[in-house]
């Protein structure tokens, strides 16, 4: 009795043939010994003797040597799919966000294209633009001020405008009860006394002109955390690109010192406030004017390699 594996072994009685051994007794069965690729038979082996054949053949075509003394060793970590435990970067971990066989980030100085995909709009030297909706929701904020000082200042003259506004109102809501036509409304109160636009668009200027060469924003920009920057540097823009940009943001206020321009600056405004949202920098048509770019107050790092934030995040 043994406890030889049952296979095929040299016929004890013809050194020529082979015999199968069925692991009792030996069998009539019989073949040829010299036979092509014999010498590469796994014939008579144990498992762990055929496992640890296989894991030489195998790192021989990879390059390197498995273990000496011992049975192939299981897949290492962050290797799903990996069929060869040996390569030379088994068992190591992918940078953060990418997998085995992804090319890795770009190289230092190189547009890394996964953030530059995130930051959407920027202005041409890399930094990215403020948000539409931001700009937006700070121009109403400032607009709303601006009209309540406006209306302030100019109560004196707009008072009068009120109480005949009120007194036509009345009118009509007493021809509605009593079931009369309603009365006209006077020509009078069909625009509100020019020294209300007048004090509002003054006000916006010094207001505007004022904050952004002073602080690069104003204070709906500031609520909303954008600022106002140049076309040269991130710093903020100079007077004279200042001010050619509130003129050309202003062009809607005049509607109400010209009556007959009102229609025409209420229609620049409003492709004024629309056009960053298919500009590739984000610039209205008072930025255009003035070279300057709306940009957040305190931004993230633009792609690698592009403007004055250039350069690896800290503390990576």
């Amino acid at each position: 009795m043994t406890d030889r594996p049952s296979g095929w072994y040299d016929d004890p009685d013809d050194p020529d043939l082979l015999r199968y051994w069925d692991g009792i007794l030996w069998s009539d069965r019989t073949m040829p010994k010299v036979k092509p690729g014999l010498d590469q038979s796994r014939i008579g082996d144990s498992k762990q003797q055929w496992e640890e054949a296989e894991a030489r053949r195998q790192a021989a075509q990879v390059g390197s040597a498995p273990p000496a003394g011992g049975p192939r060793p299981p897949l290492q970590p962050y290797q799903s799919g990996d069929r060869d435990p040996y390569r030379r970067d088994a068992g190591q971990r992918p940078p953060s966000g990418q997998r085995f066989g992804e090319q890795g980030p770009a190289p230092y100085g190189q547009p890394y294209a996964p953030y530059a995909q995130q930051v959407g709009k920027t202005t041409p030297d890399g930094e990215p633009t403020a948000s539409w909706w931001r700009r937006l929701v700070a121009y109403f904020l400032d607009y709303l001020l601006i009209a309540a000082v406006a209306l302030v200042i100019a109560l004196p003259w707009v008072r009068p405008w009120m109480d005949k506004f009120s007194t036509w109102y009345g009118d009509v809501m007493d021809a509605a009860r009593a079931g009369r036509s309603q009365p006209p409304m006077p020509d009078s109160l069909l625009q509100l006394p020019w020294q209300y636009p007048l004090i509002m668009l003054g006000l916006y200027l010094v207001y505007e002109i004022g904050l952004v060469t002073w602080r690069g924003q104003t204070l709906g920009k500031m609520a909303l955390g954008i600022r106002v920057r140049g076309a040269g540097s991130t710093a903020r823009p100079p007077l004279a690109a200042v001010a050619v940009r509130s003129l050309v943001k202003g062009i809607p206020f005049l509607g109400g010192l010209i009556p007959l321009a009102g229609s025409l600056g209420s229609v620049f405004g409003l492709i004024d406030g629309l056009l960053p949202l298919g500009d590739k920098h984000a610039q209205s048509l008072h930025d255009k004017a003035a070279k300057t770019y709306v940009v957040p107050r305190d931004p993230k790092l633009p792609a690698y390699g592009q403007g004055p934030y250039a350069g690896p995040p800290q503390g990576r």
